[in-house]
């Protein structure tokens, strides 16, 4: 049965880097399905995707976490939501949000309460469909005490909520969360292998369900035979400015390229901010590379695929963190890059090779070689035939097997079991 109404559960909403989520959202809305969302938090307003202002999702969202920080505020909220929507089960509701033992001092101080009273309706959808298993355990601390009644749920990992050295901690924390959701989606075949490691128990229980995207939005035509102009090599890098994603090892390997193999033409834009914004700054001037490295923080889809198509090859220089052990799940920007007809050269690190055909659509390499990763690059680079034979194939690649409208079919198919 295809539902009528979802409802998304998310923590934080608008947000650049969720695409993904973005797109089975404008999906079921293209479908004819209402669309609701339940975010804790807004998310960035300052750079909007343009499906958020098509669609005019600004008025299919609910903030949950938007209360009163003062107390008296709060209890005059409490007794106005109680005296609109009066009923028995509300009173229960309310004793079970100010029970100290299972909401802390924050029950006590009426927020989970105030938080139920902005989410009480999404018990008038047909499913909820929660986004990270972090909001799951949020989520299911109400969805156990039937607060929001019988709607079935499903919780869809990432990679950030399962963190390999956090095994024990995360099979404390889901244990919940695992009785109460109904299935678990996950994007890639690594990330499975990590929840399998949490709770093997709920193996029958996963779905694999690949981050998509719109091939027909990664148009690179309109840049054909406008690459390479001046005679400069353009490199691209996309991500998070945070240690495990690497962008320093891309830094670095500019260096090895401009000082050890005499390639100065070269230019890489690195698009993402994060806390190692400074240091990656700081880096880059230190090197005396500012004429070859732009750091130009985050940017929209728009401005991310003009930049994407009038470059020459994408970078992923993500690593495996040491104290977490955690690497890349799946990367959906590689597929965005391929589909705008860039070759890739990546580490091999996490699931990054589910999204990659070695030696055709792009070029693993061992995850801490960096002489091997310049050398690729440097050998890629002075290959126009087969840099550009590379990028037919990858965006051929991407348009056939990250097609949106196959995996959202398919995320369909998985509601249907649902219900």
């Amino acid at each position: 049965m295809k539902p009528k109404k979802v409802a998304f559960f998310l923590s934080q909403f608008p947000t650049l880097t969720e695409t993904f989520i973005l797109n089975q959202i404008t999906f079921l809305i293209r479908q004819g399905i209402e669309v609701h969302v339940f975010s804790l938090y807004k998310g960035d307003f300052e750079k909007l995707h343009s499906q958020f202002l098509e669609y005019d999702l600004e008025n299919k969202v609910t903030y949950i976490a938007e209360i009163p920080k003062n107390l008296l505020q709060r209890i005059q909220d409490t007794f106005s939501f109680l005296r609109k929507e009066w009923s028995q089960k509300l009173f229960v509701a309310l004793a079970h949000c100010l029970n100290p033992f299972e909401f802390g001092l924050s029950g006590l101080k009426l927020s989970y309460f105030l938080y139920y009273s902005r989410m009480h309706f999404i018990k008038d959808f047909d499913l909820i469909h929660v986004h990270f298993g972090n909001m799951g355990v949020f989520f299911s601390k109400f969805y156990s005490k039937k607060l929001l009644g019988s709607v079935p749920f499903l919780v869809s990992f990432h990679g950030y909520d399962l963190v390999p050295n956090q095994t024990e901690i995360n099979r404390r924390r889901y244990r919940r969360m695992f009785i109460s959701s109904k299935l678990f989606t996950v994007n890639s075949f690594y990330t499975r292998t990590l929840l399998e490691k949490v709770d093997s128990s709920i193996v029958q229980r996963i779905r694999l369900l690949p981050e998509s995207l719109d091939t027909s939005l990664f148009d690179n035509s309109q840049y054909s035979g406008t690459i390479n102009q001046g005679n400069i090599f353009r490199l691209v890098y996309v991500g998070r400015l945070v240690g495990w994603k690497g962008a320093d090892r891309a830094i670095d390997i500019i260096e090895k390229l401009v000082k050890d193999y005499d390639l100065k033409n070269i230019e890489l834009t690195i698009i993402g901010k994060g806390p190692l914004q400074m240091d990656l700054e700081k880096m880059v001037t230190e090197k005396g590379l500012k004429n070859q490295v732009k750091l130009i923080g985050g940017q929209d889809q728009s401005t991310i695929k003009s930049i994407l198509g009038l470059s020459d090859l994408f970078f992923y220089t993500g690593r495996k963190e040491l104290k977490t052990e955690r690497s890349e799940n799946q990367g959906l920007v590689l597929m965005e890059a391929q589909a705008m007809g860039l070759p890739v050269v990546a580490f091999d690190v996490g699931g990054i090779k589910e999204g990659i055909i070695d030696g055709e659509t792009g070029i693993l390499v061992d995850s801490e070689d960096i002489e091997a990763f310049s050398k690729t690059v440097f050998s890629l680079l002075l290959d126009k035939p087969n840099r550009l034979s590379m990028g037919i194939a990858a965006s051929e690649y991407v348009k056939k097997s990250f097609e949106q409208t196959v995996f959202c079919n398919q995320l369909l198919e998985i509601y249907r079991e649902f219900l």
